[in-house]
């Protein structure tokens, strides 16, 4: 998977962030997945539980009652991230536990969300691989916004389709609204174009282009294709059931591209597997794999071709 983001420090892990709008898509299972895969590959790997409402990953790895969470590094009683990692017993990969007790922590601080970014990129890790919660919160979207490779998950199911390109678009207008800071009219421009119904009538990026060109501000439009486009995206359509299914993500690439101007990759397809549907409802850590599964080589697949830069 290509990427337009370079890595500022050599020495930083990769961050890998894996979205998609709202539940249902299997994005939690797909991220034990490729983490495990990219463990194996022979990356010292961080899985990070990044939805702070609502932790469900350690419970993935066979993990019943996590000894440090997220919420010792938060609330200070652990002073660096790294001492809140914990074994999973699958060599190379390590667990950050959400901490779903602390509601509070599902709304950080600004300055709490910066201090959890600073210190990801500082783990003692090669890739560090996010498993962000449902929906479109600046604080998913933001977290999103941080990693070096942006992965969308997407089923073949319609409203999780229209839900995935949502999640795009608000990623898109997350990262407008922040880059224009310091533009006060575009700043406006830009949160009247946010919503849906503008008077303005501005539905996509493209149009939002169309109308600073007439306020003959070309500079500002050059600035903004940029910064977008480093906005680059990975799809995975997951929960595949039939051959016709396999294409269903190439349908968000094609209207983020369209509509948002966002280049993306088909990272590939994951077929519905109902041995792991099985394990994750008897709580049996979905590295345990123990029969042949389609849809775990394709996950190995994926995490090949993302690490490998393909």
């Amino acid at each position: 998977m290509k990427d337009k983001q370079d890595i500022a420090d050599p020495a930083a892990p990769t961050i890998v962030a894996i979205g998609g709008g709202k539940g249902g898509a299997g994005k939690s299972i797909f991220g034990v997945l490729m983490a495990f895969w990219i463990a194996r590959l022979g990356n010292r790997t961080v899985l990070m539980d990044a939805d702070l409402g609502g932790a469900n990953l350690h419970t993935l790895l066979g993990i019943l009652s996590p000894e440090r969470t997220l919420n010792d590094f938060v609330t200070k009683r652990i002073e660096k991230l790294e001492g809140v990692c914990i074994a999973t017993g699958e060599k190379n990969l390590r667990l950050i536990s959400g901490a779903s007790e602390v509601l509070s922590l599902a709304n950080p601080h600004f300055s709490q969300k910066v201090k959890l970014m600073m210190h990801l990129s500082r783990l003692d890790a090669d890739y560090v691989v996010l498993d962000l919660g449902a929906g479109t919160s600046f604080n998913i979207l933001d977290f999103f916004l941080f990693a070096h490779k942006k992965i969308v998950v997407v089923t073949p199911e319609p409203t999780s389709i229209q839900n995935a390109y949502i999640f795009v678009r608000n990623v898109v207008y997350r990262k407008l609204s922040r880059i224009s800071n310091n533009n006060p009219s575009l700043k406006a421009l830009i949160k009247i174009a946010m919503d849906p119904k503008n008077v303005l009538k501005i539905r996509t990026i493209k149009e939002l282009y169309q109308f600073i060109e007439e306020s003959n501000e070309k500079e500002i439009i050059e600035y903004l294709k940029k910064e977008l486009g480093d906005i680059y995206l990975g799809v995975v359509t997951n929960m595949v059931k039939s051959k016709i299914e396999e294409k269903a993500g190439s349908i968000v690439q094609i209207v983020a591209e369209k509509y948002l101007t966002i280049p993306s990759d088909n990272l590939g397809c994951v077929y519905f597997d109902k041995h792991i549907s099985t394990m994750v409802s008897n709580r049996v850590p979905l590295t345990n794999l123990d029969k042949p599964s389609q849809a775990f080589g394709q996950v190995y697949e994926i995490a090949n071709k993302l690490t490998k830069g393909v």
